[in-house]
């Protein structure tokens, strides 16, 4: 027998009874409000409020998902669900933590390279350590004299496929002042298997000053699947120098992930400061019939000196300029914004869509598509 919400009777055959369970009556009762509410945002609402006061939580989060379908700006929807306004941009913590280059492991945000460490056992570390004595010696080979020694070394690093060379050959040969070196890491990294020459392989194409070898590591990078290398890169989209910041644009465009739109969306303009040495126009000289001057560091001669002390030039002195002159320079800060076309090269590969640098047509188009609206903004 069930009792319904109506105050009437159900009677089943207990052979057609599948299973009972048992749930408080607020729940039934929020099941029927649901159905039979507007869908507007201020119906939605007011039955939230109803699901707070009966204690009903996961029902509250499914009324503020409804919510901000229907108005994606709510401010107190996007609060009960956890966003947070980032840039003109609503994000979850986890959203926010991997923009600024954090993970999460176990619970609690780490860095990608923190990651890594403690990933790694007590084992791992001591195989690691082992490849770090081989690595140097091949290295002495290659760099010496000896023919056939170089060949052995060259033989060697053509031969390495165990993920725990990664950290030996990255640490030995990834700064190395010679570029066939450096190349022949990249070679290297190419031969192993698994995400441990990820890292290696990005920063490359992040920091490396030579084009070629900064080429060769994207095409080895995303020969495989990189998308574990996009945290290395959104990095990369804040760093100080904005060559950087160009570089990992670059970098995510060719890996293609749309999850990162929203990091190139604020990467499309980025300011940086530069120390700049410019002449220092600053001070003036002034000099007096005592011999005093305002500032200047300047010293007059000596008999001069001693004539405006003497009074023997009533009316001062005038020092000229010699004829190449020493030009005070100083130090100072110019903050510039750069628009970065790699970054909106990236962004229009990726979604096929362009609104230039407008980062606000950009935000628009991307809640539109989060929120399946399909409504494209129009440049006015």
């Amino acid at each position: 027998m069930i009792q319904t919400l109506s105050g009437g009777s159900i009677t089943i055959d207990s052979q057609n009874i599948e299973f009972i369970t048992n749930r408080p009556l607020s729940i039934e009762e929020y099941e029927s409000r649901s159905k039979e509410i507007e869908d507007t945002v201020e119906a939605h609402l007011r039955l939230a409020d109803w699901c707070l006061k009966n204690h009903l939580s996961s029902q509250r989060l499914e009324q503020m998902e409804k919510i901000i379908q229907l108005d994606p700006d709510h401010a107190k929807a996007r609060a009960a669900l956890g966003y947070s306004k980032r840039d003109g941009e609503w994000m979850t913590r986890d959203e926010v933590m991997r923009k600024n280059g954090y993970i999460k492991y176990k619970g609690r945000y780490v860095s990608s390279a923190e990651l890594e460490l403690l990933e790694k056992n007590q084992a791992e570390l001591e195989a690691e350590r082992k490849w770090i004595k081989k690595v140097k010696l091949w290295l002495i080979w290659l760099n010496g004299n000896d023919l056939l020694q170089q060949q052995e070394g060259l033989k060697n690093f053509q031969e390495v496929s165990d993920p725990h060379a990664v950290a030996a050959l990255a640490r030995l040969m990834g700064k190395h002042k010679h570029i066939a070196i450096r190349s022949l890491l990249v070679a290297t990294l190419d031969q192993i298997p698994g995400n441990k020459p990820l890292r290696p392989l990005a920063e490359l194409v992040l920091t490396d000053p030579i084009q070629t070898i900064r080429n060769s590591a994207l095409e080895v990078l995303t020969k495989r699947d990189a998308t574990g290398a996009i945290a290395f890169f959104i990095e990369g989209l804040k760093n100080k120098s904005n060559i950087i910041v160009k570089r990992a644009g670059q970098g995510l465009e060719s890996i293609g992930d749309r999850s990162v739109v929203p990091d190139l969306i604020s990467a499309l303009t980025t300011s940086h400061t530069y120390r700049v040495r410019v002449p220092d126009t600053t001070s003036t000289y002034s000099y007096n019939t005592n011999g005093t001057f305002g500032g200047s560091g300047v010293v007059l001669p000596p008999d001069i000196e001693a004539g405006l002390l003497a009074g023997r030039y009533p009316n001062g002195v005038i020092v000229l300029p010699s004829q190449q002159p020493k030009v005070q320079m100083r130090t100072v800060s110019v903050k510039h914004l750069h628009q970065n076309e790699a970054v909106l090269l990236a962004l229009q590969k990726i979604t096929q869509q362009n609104f230039g640098y407008n980062e606000r047509l950009w935000r628009l188009w991307w809640a539109s598509t989060q929120n399946q609206t399909g409504l494209v903004p129009v440049i006015q």
